[in-house]
């Protein structure tokens, strides 16, 4: 299930689906993450942050897809497990679709936290092809690596059960939000976000 953009803190996703809210971050925008990933992707005006900015860039569009099908056509699309492991990302890859086209209808079978294994159907689009095509990759990219993080996390706070596993704050230069939404999905612990809320 989609919310519009106008019912999201800057800071903040909210989902039907969320399950573990990431967490939180003073000057962190996850929106603006988002618009950054997908104009790198698509380069189109819709998702490009240099229009927060008023700037004039030109509109790029997915040019296979714009040759290969027709605008106005609707498909299906399939998520499908490659390997076994936690899923994570699913309330930002429903952000991620809504801010490309509110109008694109996701449903899932699984949760965030979930364990599961490869090759399972876990989740299904339906929509206009050219739409479902300019979010997938940006959605993949983030939920591959949110469910890689989690499940190493997973099998690390197994292992040291009942110790906690922390993460620390030396993350991909802006993924930290994510990669540490991640960790919690995975069972571990926040340490601090940055330099400026706890002593090390």
């Amino acid at each position: 299930m989609f919310l519009p953009s106008s019912l999201l803190s800057p800071s903040l996703i909210i989902s039907q689906s969320m399950v573990i809210k990431p967490p939180s971050h003073p000057t962190y925008d996850l929106t603006t993450i988002i618009k950054l990933a997908l104009s790198e992707d698509v380069g189109d005006q819709v998702a490009n942050p240099c229009i927060l900015l008023r700037k004039t860039v030109p509109i790029v569009s997915d040019v296979t897809c714009m040759a290969t099908s027709p605008n106005d056509m609707e498909v299906e699309a399939h998520f499908l497990t490659k390997e076994d492991g936690i899923i994570a990302g699913i309330p930002l890859a429903e952000t991620i679709f809504n801010e490309v086209d509110p109008s694109l209808k996701v449903e899932w079978s699984q949760k965030d936290g979930d364990y599961v294994h490869k090759g399972l159907k876990f989740g299904k689009g339906h929509g206009r092809a050219h739409n479902i095509v300019r979010a997938e990759r940006v959605v993949l990219n983030f939920m591959q690596r949110m469910s890689g993080i989690a499940t190493q996390t997973k099998a690390m706070a197994d292992a040291a059960h009942p110790a906690l596993i922390l993460e620390t704050r030396k993350t991909a230069p802006g993924l930290r939000l994510v990669d540490k939404w991640a960790v919690l999905i995975g069972g571990g612990r926040n340490h601090r976000m940055g330099l400026f809320d706890m002593f090390l």
